[in-house]
This record gives C-alpha cells, structure tokens and sequence, in this order.
C-alpha cells in the first residue's frame, strides 16, 4: 500500500474530505457550525472568532495530520500517532459533534452529510495503515485518544467560554426547538 502514487492518491482524498466536510460546516444547511455548538451552550460565539477556529484552524490541522500520518516524513512513531490522531478525530467528531447532537435534537447540523465519507476514511485508514499503525502501537492509541478527545471537549469548552464571557450568554438552545433567533444566520422577522 505504500507505493508513491496510491500514498497520493490517499492523500489528496484525504485532503478532499476534510475540505468538503469543512465547508458543509461553514455553508451547509443550519451553518456556520460554530453558531449551533454555541447555540447549544447558550454563547452567542462570533464570527470572527468562530471562522479562524471552527473553519480554517481545524481545517489545517486536520490536513497537517493526515499529511504526517499518511506520507510518514516522520518516522514510525509520528506516522502511527498521526494516524491514531486522524482516525479518533475523523470518528469523534463524526458521532460526538454530528450524530449524537442530531440524535438528541439539535437539527439542523451542518455537516452531516459527509459524515459517512468520515467514517469510512477511519475505517480504510485502519485497514490499509495498519503495519504504521503496529509499528508504534502506544503512540497510535495516545494519538487516538487526542483525536477523539479533541471533539468531546469542544463543548465544554465552549461552556468555559461562556462563563468567562458573560457578555456572549444567551438562553441555550432547547432540544427539539429551532435554533434560536440569536444564532440562525436567516433569524425570522
């Protein structure tokens, strides 16, 4: 699996799935993503600090990862943490930060639709990585526990963010409602 054009190949897919999810996240129906976590919370979060963090930040370091773990330029130990990091974050955010908050009422979620891409590229990951991945098998687990903890705290966090900004706080979004007037991009009149 390691021959130069397939790497690329599975590099560039890689790239096309963390883009595509990216942008359903900033444009998709319900969007910008950032709005429905703060919405959830009851932190009406701003776009100019919702875009860098939410879009462009997560979209680079997700690039930076699957670059690292995919192509190796790093040695075994990087590779398979890299790979370990990718795949818990691919799979976190997938079922924490869309299925879960879908499940339970929080609709729209932008993003969803390319969750299942998500899921399979965790999966292929694991298949045809898996000599890089037992090549360091506890740096690959550390990286998946990263990778999933990354989206498990985003809540949280943003529930520390609203207590410290007590300017930002707004009434949380209940569960089964619309998304408040506050955080919709389209508020009715």
């Amino acid at each position: 699996m390691d021959t130069a054009p397939v790497v690329t190949l599975i590099i560039v897919a890689d790239l096309a799935i963390t883009c595509l999810h990216s942008y359903q996240e900033w444009r998709g129906v319900g969007a910008p993503l950032w709005r429905n976590f703060g919405a959830i919370v009851g932190l009406d979060l701003p776009d100019r600090w919702g875009f860098p963090f939410f879009t462009v930040l997560l979209t680079l370091v997700l690039f930076v990862i699957g670059f690292i773990g995919i192509m190796g330029p790093l040695g075994a130990g990087w590779t398979a943490g890299a790979l370990g990091a990718l795949i818990g974050a691919r799979l976190s955010d997938a079922l924490v930060s869309h299925v879960l908050l879908y499940w339970v009422g929080y609709r729209p979620n932008p993003g969803l639709p390319s969750i299942p891409l998500y899921v399979l590229e965790a999966l292929f990951l694991t298949w045809a990585f898996q000599a890089r991945l037992m090549a360091a098998p506890q740096v690959a687990i550390i990286g998946l526990g990263i990778g999933a903890l990354s989206f498990v705290l985003v809540l949280p966090v943003l529930r520390l963010v609203r207590w410290a900004k007590p300017a930002w706080q707004r009434p949380p979004w209940p569960r089964w409602q619309p998304i408040p007037s506050w955080a919709s991009t389209n508020p009715e009149p």
